[in-house]
């Protein structure tokens, strides 16, 4: 693939930002008809078989960065990214709104900035830690509708539990990735954690197979989002890395501001799902969280005098 300047960059990272944005309400289309084990092991093939394609095409110098370390790395890619993150935000979709999927799914930067403090101990400033508040408080307010202090248990939506979770298999992703990234390209990168993602989920969806509802498989619906998710979704992956190459994870991050926008309005115009006060004002929260933590870590950067191997991805 070409180098990207970067202006290509923004661009990139911009377009990303919206195709993620329209995959809560996609998703939810094909749910009606693939459960969400299958509808991963499906997407997740596809995609594999594709990427391995344009991982061909590059040449055989890319290949050649693979060591002996590289599969375990890579299989903890897989787990994480697609086992994880992928597999379960399926079901969190499925078992809450598209909307709420979304808005949720913008404090991936929030989580990548507490797991990589945890991992790989980069230290959290001030402003950081008010980011981090200010969007667990969004969540909250997303999650129980504004009813912080008088909801009751069976109130609670499970689907947008396990997108927290989802998203928190994504921070690990990206996080571990922020390592492997040193020694090997995106491409071999994405293409090696999408097979052996694929290797983990296609026979946990063989033998989950009695547990679901039947897959119908005439429904064209579907296969259109499958296909879109899959191609669009694996290219988005590789464009991602290497616009956050160029022009860094914090201001990368920023770019996600654009999900939940595009997230809201198609659930409302492909579903019919209402948008109510509380989740425009815990989506406002969620965002301005966004917005502290990652300046507070380009703050942080700024005054590092070495640079920062995390320049690499996000």
């Amino acid at each position: 693939m070409p180098a990207l300047s970067q202006t290509r960059a923004y661009v990139a990272l911009f377009l990303i930002a919206t195709l993620w944005g329209t995959f809560p309400a996609t998703a939810k289309l094909a749910l009606e008809y693939f459960p969400p084990t299958f509808l991963t092991a499906v997407r997740c093939a596809i995609a594999s078989a594709f990427l391995v394609m344009l991982l061909l095409r590059s040449g055989a110098e890319t290949v050649r960065e693979l060591g002996a370390g590289s599969i375990r790395s890579f299989f903890i890619l897989g787990f994480c990214g697609l086992f994880l993150s992928t597999h379960i935000s399926y079901f969190g979709i499925y078992h809450t709104t598209a909307a709420n999927a979304a808005i949720l799914q913008t404090t991936g930067p929030v989580l990548v900035a507490v797991v990589a403090r945890l991992y790989l101990k980069e230290h959290l400033r001030p402003l950081q830690k008010a980011g981090a508040a200010l969007s667990v408080l969004g969540v909250l307010v997303v999650v129980t509708d504004g009813r912080l202090w008088t909801l009751r248990p069976e109130d609670l939506r499970l689907g947008d539990f396990l997108t927290i979770f989802a998203l928190c298999g994504w921070a690990a992703y990206t996080v571990y990735g922020k390592r492997v990234l040193l020694t090997h390209s995106p491409i071999l990168t994405t293409t090696a954690a999408y097979i052996c993602g694929t290797v983990m989920i296609v026979p946990l969806a063989a033998v989950t197979a009695p547990l679901f509802p039947t897959p119908t498989l005439s429904a064209g619906v579907a296969w259109v989002v499958v296909l879109y998710q899959a191609i669009l979704g694996a290219v988005a992956h590789i464009w991602w890395y290497r616009a956050v190459q160029i022009v860094g994870p914090s201001r990368s991050a920023v770019f996600m501001n654009v999900t939940p926008i595009i997230g809201i309005v198609l659930a409302a115009v492909m579903l019919g799902e209402p948008v109510g006060g509380w989740q425009v004002a815990g989506a406002a929260l969620v965002l301005g969280g966004v917005a502290l933590t990652t300046r507070g870590a380009s703050d942080a950067k700024g005054r590092a005098a070495s640079p920062d191997p995390s320049r690499r991805i996000t």
